[in-house]
């Protein structure tokens, strides 16, 4: 199985129902998985998987699918799906927690959180938010999820050991997909741009306390963002004008803008390889970029609108 092998990526393909793994050293795509072959389940409608989990031992992926209303357990190794099960309406993202055997789907239409056994996928409780949440993180020692609700403005934080809503706490934008910083002290904040003439918002906030830190304006609709093991730049793509842009957090600047794919959606990062790997919705493809020179080394063709990406 060395298409399962460390620093290659997963990627859930919306449009197709599928999944690729990329092999990053030849830079192609090496498998593709159909969702809708696989297995005993067969889909009585679309699946859209939206967004994915691998476990640590890189056997068993983990795939919301928002038309289907569910989340399935796949296995890599043996390329079939083990179960599926019926979350709440329209997931949109996924959380594994090892700590406590928990996994953790973020209901965008039905506003709730589900939380489910990790070892049977048994449904535990249904845990309330506000209205749209659908970008969630979870802190480096695994006490607490964070869910970002997009339609009032607000993050909730969920304590992973009791299962419980601690605080909801106001933002200055409209949340919909929110990253940790590589040391996990800061949580950047993507707003989700409702106006065709608005611009792009990241909030950064201190994770422990949850203050506002810094507002950047960039662009116009910022999509996702990571940033590098130091916490010096930040990466963050802008779907209605195709770009990547470098923003330097201790300067406070833009420092590079690179043109991308149309429509670039998700982004994640390798650290050890320096790279960059961002999907593209509409030209199905994913982006690799060089982040220490800007260069876009290759764009390798995948699965219909490519959204989220797990570096193996």
């Amino acid at each position: 199985m060395n298409y399962l092998s460390q620093g290659n990526l997963i990627i859930s393909n919306f449009s197709d129902d599928s999944i690729s793994i990329v092999d990053t050293t030849i830079g192609k795509e090496v498998k593709r998985i159909s969702l809708n072959r696989i297995g005993q389940f067969i889909p009585t409608q679309h699946l859209g998987p939206h967004h994915i989990a691998v476990d640590t031992n890189l056997k068993y992926l983990y795939v919301v699918n928002s038309f289907n209303n569910s989340l399935s357990k796949i296995d890599l190794i043996k390329e079939e799906i083990i179960d599926t099960v019926l979350v709440g309406s329209c997931p949109s993202q996924i959380i594994l927690c090892k700590k406590y055997n928990y996994i953790y789907v973020a209901n965008s239409d039905s506003n709730s959180i589900t939380v489910l056994d990790l070892n049977n996928l048994a449904i535990l409780l249904q845990i309330p938010t506000d209205n749209m949440p659908h970008g969630m993180v979870m802190t480096k020692d695994q006490e607490r999820i964070l869910v970002a609700n997009r339609d009032t403005k607000t993050i909730t934080e969920i304590l992973t050991k009791v299962n419980e809503k601690k605080q909801c706490y106001p933002v200055n934008c409209n949340p919909w997909h929110l990253r940790l910083s590589g040391d996990g002290t800061l949580l950047f904040v993507v707003h989700y741009n409702y106006h065709y003439d608005g611009k792009g918002i990241v909030e950064i906030y201190n994770i422990n306390e949850m203050t506002l830190i810094e507002k950047i304006v960039l662009g116009k609709m910022l999509v996702e963002v990571t940033s590098d093991w130091k916490n010096e730049n930040l990466y963050l793509t802008d779907s209605d004008l195709n770009q990547l842009y470098f923003y330097n957090l201790k300067e406070k600047r833009l420092t590079k803008t690179i043109k991308v794919n149309r429509m670039p959606h998700g982004i994640e990062i390798d650290y050890n390889k320096k790279l960059l790997f961002i999907s593209s919705l509409q030209n199905n493809v994913i982006d690799v970029i060089n982040y220490r020179n800007y260069n876009l080394i290759k764009s390798i063709p995948v699965g219909k609108e490519p959204t989220s990406i797990v570096v193996m």
